[in-house]
């Protein structure tokens, strides 16, 4: 694999656009920030074909840190995550074109916007853990500054702070496991890694600890159980900064980061096993929870967690390469969702309740297609790109255990109802609203369009036997990881025919269900527990964040009394001082009668002992 300087420029460009809008940006006229940017990332995405093309690429700077260097590698699976993040990354890029006009921020929100792209290149590129960990915070830097966008509003900037803090406690995960690995390998090279575990006749007894670490990393970053609470949250931002972190990239980093240490986790098969407990747990809170919402974002942040559910599912059962596929087929139907949702809410004048939508198949006809597509590919159509991945996941899961695929298969079930509640309350009846529906411009219907078209054909690259699955073999070049045992074809179509089923009961329930206006009194429960994304803010406040503030509180006070005693030490030590003070006078008669009544105290003293 050759080296090419291309590998950092690909890099490069995102970070040089961060760096000209940041200085220069509001001296440019709209839309040229947004142009500027747009064409920095496509210029990333083409390079990347490029080497990807030509055999992949390593590039890297010796003794970076001691006994560490600075190594990039594009090969057949971060050239693939390239492809996506600065593929869909271009796509959204452009949306945002039309989605920011006329916002007072249009030019710093594209340098945040090229500043994430960069960061997420870094991450998919490194060779190394300390590499991508510049990257993995480079990205949480960037979604901070995004997501709390519109700072002045308060919900903005909390919601910002929360993900920032959340992601912290991931983060650390992904140190200590860093640490675990220098002390027992003494490298933190993914290849090198890779290599000695692979040629490791007997491995070291804390292999499973550091994979359980940089697990906690994943899980942070991709808003796993227990760590979910942030995602949500993020919804705070510009509509499309939710489809850049939601669909292409930050919360798949995780998924990549098991995906690439997958020379970890196949020789640890307890933590696989919780990989994939935790991701199905997930999944189905994500479900659950999406029923419940009134927002049009939130529905589908929603789903957002219950999918990274399916990909750690999928991870966690050793179909590493069916867990990427996943990501590929979702970064399409979710940008989509996402975009769709922000060109309905472009459409309303801010409005994002879908309590006052309805009828937006009449009003904007366009954007309903982008929609309905978007809708059937996440709830699972037959032949369409989500249901391809879903059921690739579900065959996976069938052939770890059947208890894992019957919790997948009532995943999917979910997911076709909650993706028709969304179409149908949006899309159908009447509108329910007081503004005056508009479809949007060329701008931003484009990158829908070819969204469309990638969320109804993309999943064609990963097809089941017999037909040519061309995305397994693809990445197994990179991974080095056989994709697991395959049942027979028979048992496989079997399968498939039980997931198409499956999905098209949903989505005809769905629709059948969601357009009345009236539940039974149990739903309306289910549905306000769902609202409350069933108190895990509450928990989380009850155990965690009101203990530590009032222990915050508490410190805060014994520090202040702390503080006031020593003011007091300090009063009193500065009014003797003055007093003294009064002392020097500048005379010398009075100095010279002071030496001689100390002298004479002195000698009185002597007598008396």
């Amino acid at each position: 694999m050759p080296e090419s300087i291309l590998l950092p420029l690909t890099i490069t460009l995102p970070a040089l656009g961060f760096a000209l809008l940041g200085l220069f940006g509001k001296q440019l006229k709209e839309p040229l920030p947004g142009v500027i940017a747009s064409g920095l990332v496509l210029g990333s995405f083409l390079l990347g074909v490029l080497m990807l093309l030509q055999g992949g690429a390593r590039w890297q700077v010796e003794n970076w840190l001691p006994g560490i260097p600075f190594s990039l590698l594009l090969d057949n699976l971060s050239g693939l995550m390239v492809m996506i993040v600065a593929g869909v990354g271009f796509l959204i890029h452009v949306y945002a074109i039309g989605y920011m006009h006329k916002d007072a921020g249009y030019s710093r929100f594209f340098a945040y916007f090229n500043l994430f792209i960069a960061m997420m290149l870094t991450l998919v590129l490194a060779d190394s853990y300390p590499v991508m960990f510049i990257g993995w915070e480079g990205v949480g830097l960037a979604s901070y500054l995004l997501i709390g966008f519109w700072y002045h509003d308060r919900v903005n900037a909390d919601s910002a702070r929360k993900a920032f803090i959340v992601n912290r406690i991931g983060d650390l995960g992904f140190l200590l496991g860093m640490a675990v690995l220098w002390a027992v390998f003494g490298s933190l090279s993914v290849s090198g890694l890779k290599q000695q575990i692979e040629a490791s006749q007997a491995l070291s007894s804390l292999l499973p600890l550091a994979g359980l670490l940089l697990f906690l990393g994943a899980i942070g970053k991709s808003a796993q159980v227990p760590l979910m609470v942030w995602l949500p949250d993020a919804m705070a931002g510009p509509t499309p900064v939710s489809a850049l972190i939601h669909a292409a990239t930050m919360v798949t980093a995780g998924v990549y980061l098991l995906a690439r240490s997958g020379f970890i986790y196949v020789n640890t098969p307890d933590v696989s096993l919780l990989i994939a407990l935790v991701g199905l747990a997930t999944a189905v809170y994500g479900a659950l929870s999406a029923f419940g919402q009134w927002d049009i974002k939130r529905i589908v942040a929603y789903s957002t967690v219950s999918q990274l559910g399916y990909m750690f599912l999928a991870a966690g059962v050793g179909a590493y390469g069916v867990a990427i596929f996943h990501v590929l087929t979702h970064a399409f139907f979710k940008a989509l969702l996402f975009l769709s949702s922000g060109s309905v809410i472009h459409a309303l004048g801010g409005e994002q309740d879908i309590r006052r939508m309805g009828g937006m198949k009449k009003h904007l006809p366009q954007t309903h297609i982008h929609g309905l597509v978007g809708a059937l590919a996440l709830g699972g159509l037959p032949l369409l790109s989500g249901f391809w991945s879903k059921d690739a996941i579900l065959t996976a899961s069938f052939e770890y255990g059947f208890p894992l695929y019957l919790g997948a298969l009532a995943v999917a079930l979910l997911t076709a109802l909650y993706s028709m509640r969304w179409y149908v309350s949006v899309f159908l009846g009447q509108y329910r609203g007081q503004a005056h529906p508009h479809e949007s411009p060329p701008v931003m219907l484009w990158p829908n369009h070819l969204l469309a078209l990638g969320a109804l054909l993309i999943g064609f690259v990963g097809l089941p036997q017999p037909f040519p699955n061309l995305i397994q073999p693809f990445l197994a070049k990179a991974t080095g990881l056989e994709a697991p045992h395959q049942p027979n074809m028979g048992l496989e179509w079997t399968l498939i025919v039980v997931s198409a089923v499956v999905a098209a009961a949903g989505l005809y329930l769905g629709w059948q269900i969601f357009q009345r206006t009236t539940f039974p009194r149990w739903f309306i429960r289910f549905q306000h527990a769902s609202l409350r994304s069933f108190y895990a803010d509450e928990l989380y406040n009850s155990l965690l964040v009101n203990p530590l503030k009032s222990m915050a509180s508490l410190l805060f006070g014994a520090d202040g009394g702390l503080l006031a005693g020593y003011q007091g030490v300090a009063r009193m030590v500065g009014s003797l001082g003055a007093s003294l003070a009064r002392l020097e006078t500048g005379y010398l008669r009075l100095y010279v009668a002071g030496l001689l009544l100390a002298a004479a105290l002195m000698i009185l003293l002597g007598v008396f002992r």
